[in-house]
């Protein structure tokens, strides 16, 4: 939009009064279509933080998972101990009762003479067979005791990283609505902008003030134009939301046993480093979505995922921990490929291509284009390697 176009003079008689600052007009709506961008660009940012909090607790819920997982198979473990030292007891006081008891005088006592202290001896053996069972069993117990402390411990934590996870994607589906709602609004704020430009422009060429009306005119089709990219945003606000809303976070009755461990990425070579260039070469003009992956549109941490997995690389879709999965460079030391983060809280991560540029997906509304390094908030760059 142009708002000097407001007002290119005073109109003359007859025309009508569209470029004041009324809310109807054509200088009071720009100024409600810049303050909704600005709400706008504002609500990314949000919605940027915290989708990087969301992929964070997504995989702090993975780790939760695990340990719970296994410290239930430590319960079943030590539940089994404890069983057999109960039935390793048991068969000692059954043999103990058919050799009628363990009480030494009764044992010299009974039989014959000849063979008492070989049946003390014997007894007295059992019994030490018996106290060491005993023994066995208590500390079973206590080890079945610190079991299930450790298990109840690990649910809890499981079922507060869960409804983390709930509450991030909460925030964030709504922040989606209501992006999407100021979206809608803006394309009809555009719609009615135009109008008002069209009759603005016909005003002026009646009343032959061609300057005027050409400037009316352009504005009427830039407000077309730009209308028809809200549409094709909000529509890939809409598709992003109702993927994200797909997501499956429930949390699991029972626990689930561990993964197996990803086996480790290859070093990164320079030929690595020119694949993964390439590829980030090949996306440029795809549109930024949050929490997208590829193909056909990515965030920031999942396009630096995705053209380095093609480089043979294996990233995590999470800035931070991308930010510990490689060695850390300087400044001076980037080479194309190095991943260059930024902000305190490296909430943005693009890939170095050389000559202080960089390839990345900026935000939502913009494609993923080279841009110069963000210097002023440039905070590190890691080459990625296994």
């Amino acid at each position: 939009m142009s708002p000097g176009w407001a007002a290119p003079g005073t109109p003359p008689t007859g025309t009508p009064a569209a470029t004041s600052g009324g809310a109807d007009t054509i200088a009071g709506l720009t100024a409600q279509i810049a303050a909704t961008r600005d709400e706008l660009a504002g609500l990314d940012t949000q919605m940027t933080t915290a989708t990087e909090a969301f992929d964070a607790g997504r995989l702090r819920l993975d780790r939760a998972r695990t340990d719970a997982a296994n410290a239930a198979a430590r319960v079943t473990r030590a539940n089994r101990t404890v069983q057999d030292a109960v039935d390793k007891r048991r068969d000692l006081a059954a043999t103990a009762y058919r050799a009628g008891g363990l009480d030494t005088l009764t044992a010299i006592l009974s039989g014959s003479p000849g063979n008492a202290l070989d049946r003390v001896g014997a007894l007295d053996a059992l019994a030490r067979r018996a106290d060491a069972a005993e023994t066995e069993e208590r500390l079973a117990r206590v080890d079945l005791t610190a079991a299930r402390a450790v298990a109840q411990a690990s649910l809890a934590s499981a079922q507060a990283a869960f409804d983390d996870v709930a509450a991030q994607k909460q925030i964030i589906q709504t922040a989606a609505t209501r992006q999407k709602g100021l979206l809608d609004g803006l394309i009809a704020k555009q719609a009615d902008l135009e109008r008002k430009a069209r009759e603005a422009a016909a005003a002026a060429e009646r009343a032959r003030q061609q300057a005027a009306a050409a400037e009316a005119a352009r504005i009427a089709q830039q407000a077309a134009d730009q209308q028809t990219q809200l549409r094709q945003q909000s529509a890939l606000v809409g598709q992003a939301t109702n993927a994200f809303a797909a997501i499956p976070i429930a949390p699991s009755t029972a626990p689930q046993a561990a993964p197996p461990p990803a086996p480790a990425p290859p070093a990164a070579t320079g030929g690595g480093a020119v694949t993964a260039v390439a590829e980030a070469h090949k996306q440029l003009g795809k549109p930024y979505v949050w929490g997208a992956a590829g193909p056909d549109s990515f965030d920031c941490s999942g396009l630096t995922q995705w053209v380095w997995a093609k480089a043979g690389v294996q990233l995590p879709h999470y800035t931070g921990d991308q930010w510990n999965a490689g060695r850390h460079v300087t400044k001076d030391q980037l080479i194309p490929g190095d991943l260059v983060f930024f902000d305190a809280s490296l909430d943005h991560v693009g890939i170095y291509i050389g000559n202080g540029q960089m390839i990345h997906a900026p935000h939502t509304g913009a494609v993923i284009r080279v841009e110069d390094v963000w210097w002023d908030s440039f905070q590190g760059a890691i080459r990625p390697s296994g």
